[in-house]
């Protein structure tokens, strides 16, 4: 008791020290405050960070700092109330860069004008052009979540306007880093020819023209700029170009003929490569380049399936870039979260565990707290230990407001393979969910389940465990999750598709030659693996090309032309049959897998 009386006899020292504090920020660089208000939110404590960066409202470089915070938080919640907020503070920072006092006609105005304080104002503006282009970066991203055609050309629109900024920009910096400092090991900027072949009605639906941007001339006071400065920007631009790269690289063949039309092109590697140079810089964006980083190594890789079964691939640089920051952030819930990845794609399922329990109490944002929930149902999945992993996603399914349906299933599908007819009822839920459903791609992809499920709580009682365990393991295969299972757990599931003796065993015909297929490649047990995979697409030949489950027959040719494009001896027969996976349509994951496809054509 006596401690709180001391702080309520100590509130105007407190008050004082608040001032002080103040005070002391005010002599501060904006950037650097502007990193500490980032390091904040990645320390779990967002709401301080808010507070520090709405502190100086009229500072454009914490306005985009705030811009961060609150696009990240709309990220991980998917809440309309948080998007929405999101889009209205990007869209600020945008009105800002552009139009606060006429910023460009200004600059150009003090650039020829001869001001003597023209080394101030040009680095001014090279940092208001890097916040412009990561704004419309972020309001891209937000508009492709829209999932519909005219979501992506509006999303593809932002793109090539934030990708001007971006290559006109990276070239003016780099030019001088290399004048006044010396050879970088960056990427150097290509320029595509930015004239699009389709055009303006999108710059009216996006809600904002296309800007001017005028070349900077690199004369005798642009060279007035200091190294640190220099150095510094360096390393914002290379984040957002970088990231700009990256993101772009993945998307689906569809999508970069989009991308082409709009004028701009990405090149996966030189995005990494402006990453990993950014992480070492001193700005806000130097620890948001290593969650990007670790983003794709522990998520998007794996994911995406881009170095096929071998999910370790990314496992040795993320745990480069986890122990890089150990010391700053050795309590963040996000550097625990990518920890735990790490582990998992190590099939250190325990420590894994482990790590995400500790993001999970650390985190005082609780879409931090589910995102780390969902990892530890898969977790358990991973482990064939359906009975927890059935407890979590019920846990979800009752909290998470992002997809209680994708939840619902899970649960269920562990509680048939199990036996558990306690929990049968969840079926009667299922059915209840089918159709009603807002028709999303993932929406779409439960729709079919259902259909694989019964109808009640009555009518599961009459399916073996084996059918819905070809059911989980079908989702850790699409999940590309089973090469983090044990050796002995991948026996176990080998064992139990070689157990489906009778037709009505198998949820989708050909399921268990496809999930066989993956677990004797996993084992390095080629030909086996090869047998199996010919052998479901064998069940499969009178099946429909648009068949309800053709990814079943898509997934095990792609499986059997990936493993045969790997030898020279067998290459033009893998290469045939991924070329003719194109006559499957409609089916699941189907963007996922022509991006599969495409690239392993093109490294072959």
């Amino acid at each position: 008791m006596a401690q709180y009386q001391d702080k309520v006899v100590d509130s105007n020292k407190t008050d004082e020290d608040n001032e002080t504090a103040q005070c002391d920020n005010d002599t501060k660089p904006e950037w650097v405050m502007a990193r500490e208000g980032i390091n904040l939110i990645i320390n779990n404590n967002h709401t301080d960070a808010e507070h520090l960066f709405l502190r100086y409202p009229d500072s454009l470089v914490m306005y985009a700092g705030y811009s961060f915070a609150v696009f990240m938080d709309a990220l991980m919640s998917f809440e309309e109330e948080k998007l929405a907020k999101a889009i209205s503070v990007l869209k600020e920072v945008e009105k800002r860069c552009t139009n606060q006092n006429g910023w460009l006609k200004s600059i150009s105005q003090k650039v020829f004008g001869g001001s003597n304080d023209n080394t101030q104002t040009l680095t001014e503006q090279l940092e208001t052009q890097i916040i412009l282009a990561d704004s419309q970066v972020c309001l891209a991203i937000l508009t492709f979540l829209q999932q519909d055609i005219s979501g992506y050309f509006k999303g593809g629109w932002v793109l090539r306007k934030a990708w001007k900024v971006y290559q006109k920009v990276y070239k003016e910096i780099l030019t001088l880093y290399k004048e006044k400092i010396g050879e970088l090991q960056l990427p150097d900027p290509v320029l595509s020819p930015l004239t699009p072949t389709a055009v303006p009605e999108f710059a009216d639906q996006t809600g904002s023209a296309e800007w001017s941007v005028p070349d900077t001339p690199i004369n005798g006071d642009y060279r007035k700029i200091d190294t640190d400065t220099i150095i510094r920007l360096m390393g914002a631009i290379s984040f957002g170009h970088g990231l700009f790269q990256l993101g772009v690289s993945l998307l689906p063949p569809s999508l970069m003929r989009l991308v082409s039309i709009l004028g701009f092109a990405a090149n996966r590697q030189n995005g990494i490569a402006c990453l990993m140079y950014a992480r070492m810089g001193v700005d806000m964006r130097a620890p948001l380049a290593s969650l990007a980083l670790l983003w794709y190594h522990t998520i998007v890789r794996p994911f995406y399936a881009i170095d096929g079964i071998n999910v370790q691939a990314g496992v040795e640089s993320a745990l480069v870039l986890i122990a890089e920051f150990e010391k700053e952030f050795s309590n963040s819930a996000l550097f625990l979260f990518f920890a735990g990845r790490t582990n998992r794609l190590n099939s250190n399922i325990s420590e894994a565990l482990t790590s995400f329990q500790r993001a999970n109490d650390n985190a005082n944002q609780r879409e931090i707290k589910i995102l780390c929930l969902h990892e530890i149902g898969w977790c358990y999945l991973i482990q064939l230990d359906y009975e927890n992993a059935k407890n979590t996603f019920l846990y979800l399914k009752c909290t998470s407001r992002w997809s209680k349906a994708f939840y619902l299933y899970l649960a269920a599908i562990c509680a048939g393979a199990t036996r558990d007819m306690h929990s049968y009822s969840l079926f009667d839920d299922l059915q209840s969910c089918s159709g009603g459903t807002r028709g999303g791609q993932l929406d779409e992809f439960l729709n079919r389940r259902f259909e694989c499920c019964p109808k009640d709580a009555e009518s599961a009682k009459r399916f073996s465990t084996v059918y819905f365990k070809l059911l989980v393991f079908e989702m850790l295969y699409l999940w590309n999750a089973l090469a983090s299972c044990t050796r002995a757990n991948i026996e176990k599931i080998v064992s139990d598709c070689d157990n489906t003796e009778f037709p009505q065993d198998e949820p989708r015909n050909g399921i268990s030659e496809l999930i066989l297929g993956i677990c004797l490649s996993i084992q390095k047990k080629n030909q086996e693996a090869l047998s199996s995979f010919k052998k479901c697409l064998e069940k499969r030949s009178h099946e429909p090309n648009n068949s309800i489950d053709a990814h079943i027959s898509a997934f095990s040719q792609f499986e059997l032309g990936y493993m045969l494009i790997q030898n020279e001896e067998t290459r033009e027969e893998g290469r045939l049959y991924l070329q003719h996976i194109e006559k499957y349509s409609r089916y699941d994951f189907e963007s996922r897998l022509n991006v599969r496809i495409h690239a392993t054509l093109k490294h072959y």
